[in-house]
């Protein structure tokens, strides 16, 4: 993916975002965040996450808001601004480009799997908090991200060729699924003191614009990454549940 482009998961990020906002939310708003605090806000992407931070420590707090991506930073900054005490730069996670000890808390949401060198992501976020501040990262599970009502045969069949698909895309697949292992890749990157809380949502018909846009976009996009893993049948049956 180029850093001038837009990636291909972008409108499934976005829709994702729309539907679950309340849930995302509350957990910004259950973070260990006051007012005043410095926050870094790293692979902001579409900025997502930034205002709801903003939101956490007005009036005199600061959000730094930091993507790799042009792409990404410009659909970010044409939202309606958080704060006046928050602002959107272009740097790489791997070296940011600030002092030790800067923020008092920095949050990664969604964006260790896509990085090459997880550990060494986290001990870059560690350096630039204070001591005694808070590194947080929100994860999911791709193999787990949707769990739907749907036959069990259907529901092996697509997990298998989900994992063949990461596998064919990545020589190491294992980072598709980072969020079940973060308190190890905490641990190897010296973050040992660390707490892990387990948040789901649920949705049940009849659903909200926003849902049925993200249940659409993830099984299309779904339906694309696993359509070459499947056999005939499998994907005969897919097919039909997913629609045109």
């Amino acid at each position: 993916m180029s850093a001038e482009a837009l990636p291909d998961y972008e409108p499934v990020l976005a829709a994702y975002h729309a539907a679950f906002a309340p849930e995302l939310r509350r957990m910004i708003g259950a973070l260990p965040l006051k007012r005043g605090d410095r926050v870094l806000d790293v692979a902001c992407g579409d900025g997502a996450y930034t205002p709801w931070l903003a939101e956490r420590v007005q009036p005199d707090g600061l959000v730094v808001a930091l993507d790799i991506s042009p792409a990404y930073l410009a659909v970010a900054r044409r939202k309606p601004a958080p704060s006046k005490r928050a602002g959107y730069i272009a740097a790489a996670l791997e070296r940011l480009p600030f002092a030790e000890g800067t923020f008092d808390f920095a949050w990664c949401a969604q964006s260790l799997f896509s990085l090459p060198e997880p550990v060494a992501a986290l001990q870059q976020m560690a350096r630039v908090v204070r001591p005694g501040g808070f590194v947080a990262v929100l994860e999911d599970d791709a193999l787990h991200q949707l769990l739907l009502p749907w036959p069990i045969e259907i529901e092996l069949a697509v997990r298998a060729a989900e994992l063949a698909a990461f596998a064919a895309e990545s020589p190491r697949p294992r980072k598709y699924y980072v969020g079940r292992h973060l308190r190890q890749v905490f641990e190897t990157a010296g973050l040992v003191a660390c707490r892990r809380r387990t948040w789901a949502s649920d949705r049940q018909a009849p659903l909200e614009d926003a849902e049925k846009a993200f249940l659409h976009a993830y099984l299309h996009d779904l339906r694309d990454r696993v359509a070459d893993h499947l056999g005939r049948e499998a994907r005969a049956a897919l097919d039909a549940l997913v629609g045109g």
